[in-house]
């Protein structure tokens, strides 16, 4: 959709003013309608109240970029709701909407409102910045929907950094009060298009910081950086959404932040986290978490680092989440806590050419670095390099009929220890640095195979039924 057919109107000439002195609401209302193009020079622009417009056709707010500036009243003196720009409905949506080139002030004390909230059938935004912490214990900067279900939209280019105060520190002036705080970009359940988010900065919020709260919609996250937001930094739901080439970093807790993992997948099938660096230097939460409505998901070529701190997971499959590979990532545990967690559930999960290093210690959140509760679960050229102590092991399997094929399994104490029926590892090297047999079986189970591998220091066997082994070379 292209502006230049439409006569580009300078809502300055027109009246408005832009040294900040005055609110540009009443005039600004009278200026808008269908099939407008608005532009709004290098200046201050005052709002003191909610602008809504909806059931558009076309409208677009041009401002350049880092010299239009809007400057919203403080709680205790807006009036009304706390929103700026409320631009269509879910009922009454607009067709296309374009907003780039400004600044949203939010550096005074107590100020805090929804600069942009936009349910529309298609859309860009590009280039805006919102400077200042939201201290007025409101909504947070900006919610989007795509509200036709063929409709699709951008927002490229657009930076949160300073993020938003916790509703409890404030004075909850703003209208209405949300219970624990804002959250950064939303994407209610009203969405139901697809969204791409691009290059995009956004954090610490409180509640969230990028956040898809609805799962009918499509939200694609290509790029940007995200951190040091409570509950999650990306909180993704919805068919075929998908977070690509992003950077997530913890570290920072604020004394109210009780948990910040780095992503959160919520609900919907084919999803996908393709080359997501996540870096949590302070942990405070998983690094990745799938949520038992997710039916299908994908994680691949990610890199994840987890410093040492409280006991923290990398990646976490909680019950009954759906079929799920986690494909050629790399996870550094220094972090109390597993690596990866595979809980029960009837869905198949393949963990390929996954590798975790690091100085983990077996003392707290679990001994093992891969826990694995969930029966057919297959590990397929898996490198562990776990040299912690108090007990570490590479990896423990707790569910029947897996297999464990190819790679190499190191760690302090038992790399492999099995307690479950139908087991087979093949193909791979296993070894414990403290001098430990390089498989552990757990005695009481049947039908184990352990084939063609190379086993430091050998197989300890408590008491396994209908074992079969052979093909193994044992070094001491």
């Amino acid at each position: 959709m292209s502006s230049d057919d439409y006569e580009r109107i300078n809502v300055v000439d027109e009246g408005v003013d832009n040294t900040g002195s005055e609110s540009i609401v009443e005039d600004l209302e009278a200026l808008l309608d269908d099939n407008v193009r608005l532009y709004f020079p290098s200046g201050k622009y005052y709002m003191d109240e909610q602008i809504r417009f909806t059931d558009f056709e076309n409208l677009w707010l041009e401002g350049v970029p880092g010299e239009t500036t809007i400057v919203p009243a403080s709680a205790d003196s807006f009036s009304g709701e706390a929103r700026l720009f409320k631009l269509g409905t879910y009922y009454e949506p607009g067709d296309y909407l374009q907003i780039e080139g400004f600044t949203f002030d939010f550096t005074a004390s107590n100020t805090g409102s929804r600069a942009i909230q936009a349910q529309v059938n298609e859309c860009c935004f590009y280039d805006i910045d919102f400077v200042g912490e939201h201290d007025s214990g409101t909504w947070g900067p900006m919610e989007v929907d795509i509200i036709d279900p063929e409709g699709s939209g951008i927002i490229e280019q657009v930076r949160m950094p300073d993020g938003g105060r916790y509703t409890r520190n404030t004075s909850t002036d703003g209208e209405p009060t949300v219970s624990t705080g804002p959250t950064g970009m939303l994407m209610s359940p009203y969405h139901r298009g697809e969204l791409r988010i691009r290059n995009c900065e956004v954090g610490p919020f409180p509640d969230n910081g990028l956040y898809v709260s609805g799962n009918e919609g499509r939200v694609i996250v290509e790029g940007g950086e995200f951190y040091n937001s409570n509950i999650a930094n990306i909180r993704m739901a919805g068919n075929g959404s998908a977070i690509r080439n992003a950077t997530i970093v913890v570290d920072e807790n604020r004394s109210p932040d009780e948990n910040q993992p780095g992503i959160r997948l919520d609900d919907g099938n084919a999803m996908s986290v393709k080359n997501v660096e996540i870096v949590l230097d302070a942990p405070n939460g998983d690094a990745i978490r799938s949520t038992d409505a997710v039916s299908s998901a994908t994680i691949e070529g990610c890199s994840i680092s987890i410093a040492s701190g409280s006991v923290n997971n990398g990646i976490v499959l909680s019950e009954g989440t759906g079929e799920i590979a986690v494909v050629d990532t790399d996870i550094e545990m220094d972090s109390g806590g597993q690596a990866i967690q595979v809980r029960d559930g009837s869905q198949p999960v393949v963990l390929d050419g996954v590798t975790v290093t690091g100085d983990a210690s077996g003392a707290e959140g679990g001994r093992e670095a891969i826990r694995v509760d969930r029966s057919g679960t297959e590990l397929t050229n898996v490198t562990v390099d776990q040299p912690g102590d108090d007990y570490r092991r590479a990896v423990t399997v707790t569910a029947d009929d897996c297999t464990l094929a190819g790679g190499t399994y190191e760690s302090t104490y038992y790399p492999i220890t099995n307690e479950a029926n139908g087991t087979t590892i093949r193909d791979l090297t296993a070894r414990s640095y403290d001098g430990y047999e390089a498989v552990h079986l757990i005695g009481g189970y049947s039908d184990v195979t352990i084939v063609d591998n190379t086993l430091y220091g050998g197989i300890r066997d408590d008491g396994t039924s209908n074992l079969r082994e052979e093909g193994n070379e044992t070094p001491e």
